[in-house]
């Protein structure tokens, strides 16, 4: 087995890109304008068919990044108060002991909130139309999740 070149990436390994462009600024899009102009450059001078396909699909990768950025700057659902101002959740045993912690007046989208719930529980749960339902009593940590959530209204 030959030995490995201990000088680091040839410019073929790098396949075109400028050597300061890692995954890790790619994905965060925090590119330094020096980097950026030599995307333009190399795309806009000598470009090969292959070259044009890559930057394509890097300024498509891009504007799904933006996107989800601005996505997740947003709250899919909001939890309304209820009419006093207290927060919309209740306790109830169900059959065979079991017992339900349940989140009524959820606008938008609940399985997200679900999702998150959880996450952050570890238990499982359900949606029902504008009610959420967690598997145990978990008042408590599902008042704090939602005190220190945007969402509620």
């Amino acid at each position: 087995m030959p030995k490995r070149n201990k000088k680091g990436l040839q410019e073929s390994d790098r396949e075109g890109r400028p050597a300061e462009l890692t995954l890790a600024n790619f994905l965060t899009g925090s590119l330094t304008s020096q980097t950026a102009q030599s995307l333009n450059v190399s795309h806009s001078t000598g470009a090969t068919s292959a070259d044009l396909t890559d930057g394509a699909e890097s300024t498509v990768l891009e504007s799904e990044l933006n996107q989800e950025g601005q996505a997740s700057g947003t709250v899919g659902f909001f939890v309304k108060r209820t009419k006093k101002g207290k927060l919309p959740i209740s306790y109830e045993n169900r059959a065979k002991g079991k017992k339900v912690t349940v989140i009524s007046n959820v606008t938008g989208d609940s399985g997200l909130l679900l999702q998150e719930l959880k996450k952050k529980i570890g238990a499982g749960g359900v949606v029902r139309g504008d009610t959420v339902e967690i598997q145990g009593d978990h008042q408590i940590v599902v008042e704090k999740f939602l005190t220190g959530h945007p969402c509620l209204k």
